[in-house]
């Protein structure tokens, strides 16, 4: 009977716990005023389907418009500085999770908006992919399989999936994407998603896709995969 009564606690207490918040790990491989644009079109995208996103930036230079109420926005170059890890990013969203009046926590995502090597740094261990916001253009990707095979060497990391936010369509975004793929599988041995373009994330079944890209914030990280 005291078994049995112990059971229905643990699971009512497992039935009423905060859900615990899931990082969706955002590598912005040129920090310009477009990768903002994009990532905050993320947020605001999980924002319809009734999440409750946090952006939290690290990318710095001009912060969201004070009328964009969609989503939660932090600015935390000073709070997560360089040389911070996973330990230092779990600490600093678990201070952010206070649960509010109906017992939800102030968010339920958060979106970690970075530069691709320093994102790695806090998330490896944690993250099983990296989502790239990627260019198509000039040197976009170039740039970003380079960006890509630095995260590989640091940290082990094969898994990403790479957004084009440039492409003019969709046939250029998986053209570009392709050559990107075949090049990281052939010389890394890493495996890049298709995310698709700018115009993805008004469609409605982008914010399952991102949070199938993302995965539940744990304090005790596990060991990173070389």
């Amino acid at each position: 009977m005291f078994e049995v009564a112990r059971d229905q606690a643990a699971g009512l207490r497992r039935l009423f716990r905060p859900q615990q918040p899931r990082l969706l790990p955002l590598g912005c491989t040129t920090g310009d005023a477009a990768d903002r644009a994009g990532v905050e079109a993320m947020a605001r995208a999980l924002a319809r389907a009734g999440r409750r996103p946090l952006l939290v930036d690290l990318l710095g230079g001009a912060a969201r418009r004070d009328d964009d109420t969609s989503f939660a926005h932090i600015d935390a170059g000073a709070l997560l500085p360089e040389g911070a890890g996973v330990r230092e990013l779990a600490r600093f969203v678990a201070s952010l999770t206070q649960p509010g009046d109906d017992g939800r926590g102030a968010f339920d995502v958060a979106l970690v908006a970075a530069d691709p090597l320093r994102l790695a740094d806090l998330t490896a261990g944690v993250a099983e992919r990296i989502v790239l916001v990627a260019r198509t253009r000039g040197d976009g990707l170039a740039r970003t399989y380079s960006q890509i095979k630095a995260m590989h060497l640091a940290h082990g990391f094969r898994a990403y999936c790479a957004l084009f936010f440039d492409a003019g369509s969709r046939a250029a975004a998986l053209a570009s994407h392709r050559r990107l793929a075949d090049t990281a599988a052939r010389f890394l041995g890493a495996a890049i998603e298709f995310g698709g373009t700018r115009e993805a994330i008004d469609a409605e079944r982008f914010a399952d896709e991102a949070l199938r890209w993302s995965q539940p914030i744990v304090a005790r990280p596990r060991a990173a995969t070389h």
